[in-house]
């Protein structure tokens, strides 16, 4: 079950591309949008970032609704937590536009990439976990074994919703809604998922992943 005591809806603008905790920056459509995740810290009115795989920090220009949400994921006393998100990048300063994840919990950058991902969802703890590449669908569940890759039929909504079912087991669906998700420990992610396996409903969130961003 995705959380409900987090009251904060984060108003980010869209834009188009998304990454994996494993790469540090890629281009993220045009101008001087970047796409990055790394480690984010705050120490009162002063935040800095350093992406995965640097040395060195830079500036960040936080928008209120990222300091809100800052105070809503990190645990008490936490100074820094992971994030990925799509910025402009100028100087050494990061101006942020949107916010993919914010993960108090887990491996941060240490995570392990997936470049052949267009779309990570997963359940509470994680229960179940299902990425959509070219190739196709795979899950993966506490209580059924591995499946995938298998083909994909794919729908999308003029709302922004996507569905996604496999061709050969029409007993597995995902839907996906641009909706703000906080997991059972807290963790943001930018999408809120929907699985119904042999016929039960299952609640989680999800992201774009980065073979979405090539694209």
């Amino acid at each position: 079950m995705t959380k409900s005591r987090h009251p904060i809806r984060v108003g980010w603008a869209l834009l188009s591309a998304m990454t994996l905790s494993g790469c540090a920056l890629l281009p993220g459509g045009g101008g001087d949008q970047q796409r990055l995740s790394g480690l984010l810290e705050t120490g009162g009115d002063s935040w800095e970032m350093t992406p995965c795989g640097a040395s060195e920090a830079i500036r960040v220009l936080p928008t209120a609704e990222l300091q809100q949400l800052f105070r809503n994921v990190a645990q008490p006393g936490q100074t820094g937590i992971f994030v990925e998100l799509e910025g402009e990048l100028s100087d050494q300063t990061l101006r942020p536009s949107r916010l993919l994840r914010m993960q108090s919990t887990g491996r941060g950058c240490d995570a392990q990439a997936e470049p052949s991902a267009r779309w990570v969802a997963a359940g509470p703890h994680p229960s179940w976990r299902l990425t959509i590449g070219d190739a196709g669908i795979e899950f993966d569940s506490a209580d059924r074994e591995h499946s995938g890759p298998s083909p994909v039929i794919s729908e999308e909504l003029p709302d922004g919703s996507r569905s996604f079912r496999t061709e050969r087991d029409d007993r597995l669906e995902l839907w996906l809604y641009p909706q703000d998700c906080f997991n059972h420990a807290g963790d943001y992610s930018h999408l809120t998922a929907t699985l119904t396996i042999d016929g039960k409903r299952l609640s989680g969130c999800a992201y774009e992943g980065e073979a979405r961003a090539a694209r």
